[in-house]
């Protein structure tokens, strides 16, 4: 595909630029910055583009008279308008003067522009095979994508095998870089390669590649076909098995933290199974190096889920290693009874409950455990285990 973006603006030009790079990565997509004189030269060939993105206005061009004269040109695509300052009536000027499409530029999102450009170009997108070649790509021509299992706001994940030995893996990409988040968000997706391939543990995700290519990321790592915790929780766990599976959480926490690492995202979604039984804990795409000092995630802002997220951590002050413990109690009590520690009708009223209720009872059958849910439950740091090792070893203690 060969797309065409005309705008004053460069850093507006690079933004739809990542937009078009991130989705297909082999296109080919030149700019053109227009000038007062001539925004954009006759010599300039439009039958060899797929799609033109047009910004609004160009210089003092407020009634769209270049759109207009770029639609009476021979062999002229589709254009994309993309407006300063624009509202229903600009929207319909546009529209009229011959725009395929129309967007104001503050409150473009990365999926609805792709499906737009798709629909235009006739597109379907179980038909495009742009994402799969650069899958292919990255992973240096080893392996073959064979589906799309997972589709978030800023990354998706693909399901690929080798081809010399049909091993399956699991091919995560970041493709939503130019929203919000922006390199932010890069530059956390590409910490969890960072991270994850320091750590040898075998309750942590293994990672087996990298590929990088301007501003997106690919991460091939293990696939772990077996589900994830959440789904395993629709009822309370034996309590026998809820203590191995807390076993072995701990153990990979006490891995990554003596690596210098925080997870800061820790629940059942994020804890996934292998075939033999085994879990790994996944998605560091949150997590932060303690060294870091919040350099890339900032100050002063909320990560995490609220259901599992420590005191802490839900008014954004600074997290250590017992925040991840106190969301590993969370994930205790979730599985020692079937339900949340802490729930209500709103997130932040889940955030105050988990700093401000009482902590929650166990059965009488599980009153042993009790002291252990206390003290990863403590509102204060202090109150609680002060590593994962330390959990490790009371646990032991249980019969």
């Amino acid at each position: 595909m060969r797309f065409l973006i005309v705008d004053d603006d460069p850093d507006y030009r690079q933004l739809l630029r990542y937009h078009l790079e991130v989705e297909w990565p082999d296109a080919a997509i030149e700019e053109h910055p227009p000038s007062r004189t001539a925004p954009l030269p006759q010599s300039l060939e439009l039958a060899d583009l797929d799609l033109l993105l047009l910004g609004h206005p160009i210089g003092r061009d407020d009634d769209f008279t270049l759109l207009k004269s770029l639609r009476q040109r021979r062999g002229c695509p589709p254009v994309f308008v993309f407006a300063a300052d624009g509202d229903e009536f600009v929207a319909v000027d546009a529209l009229k003067a011959g725009a395929a499409n129309y967007f104001p530029k503050a409150r473009v999102r990365h999926h609805r522009l792709v499906a737009a450009i798709r629909a235009e170009m006739h597109v379907d997108a179980a038909d495009d095979t742009s994402n799969l070649l650069v899958n292919h790509k990255a992973l240096n021509g080893r392996r073959r994508v064979l589906a799309k299992i997972y589709a978030g706001e800023l990354s998706s994940i693909y399901l690929a095998e080798t081809e010399e030995t049909g091993e399956k893996i699991a091919f995560k990409v970041l493709r939503h870089v130019p929203d919000a988040g922006g390199t932010h968000a890069f530059d956390r997706f590409l910490q969890e390669y960072e991270i994850i391939a320091r750590v040898r543990h075998p309750n942590v995700v293994r990672i087996f590649d990298l590929g990088v290519g301007d501003d997106h990321a690919y991460i091939a790592m293990e696939y772990l076909g077996a589900g994830s915790l959440a789904q395993r929780l629709n009822e309370a766990l034996a309590p026998d098995l809820a203590l191995r599976y807390a076993t072995q959480i701990g153990g990979a926490l006490a891995a990554v933290h003596e690596a210098g690492i925080l997870h800061r995202d820790l629940k059942p979604a994020n804890i996934m199974f292998r075939d033999d039984g085994s879990l790994a804990l996944i998605d560091f795409g949150l997590a932060k190096q303690v060294w870091l000092h919040a350099a890339i995630t900032g100050t002063g802002q909320i990560f995490g889920t609220p259901y599992y997220m420590s005191p802490e951590q839900g008014h954004a002050e600074p997290t250590d290693q017992r925040s991840d413990i106190y969301s590993m109690g969370c994930i205790l009590y979730e599985m020692l009874t079937g339900e949340r520690p802490f729930t209500a009708s709103s997130p932040m009223g889940v955030i105050y409950r988990h700093a401000h209720a009482p902590r929650p009872r166990l059965a009488l059958a599980l009153t042993h455990l009790q002291p252990i849910l206390d003290r990863m439950l403590a509102v204060e740091r202090v109150g609680r285990f002060q590593t994962a090792r330390e959990f490790l070893a009371e646990l032991a203690t249980i019969g």
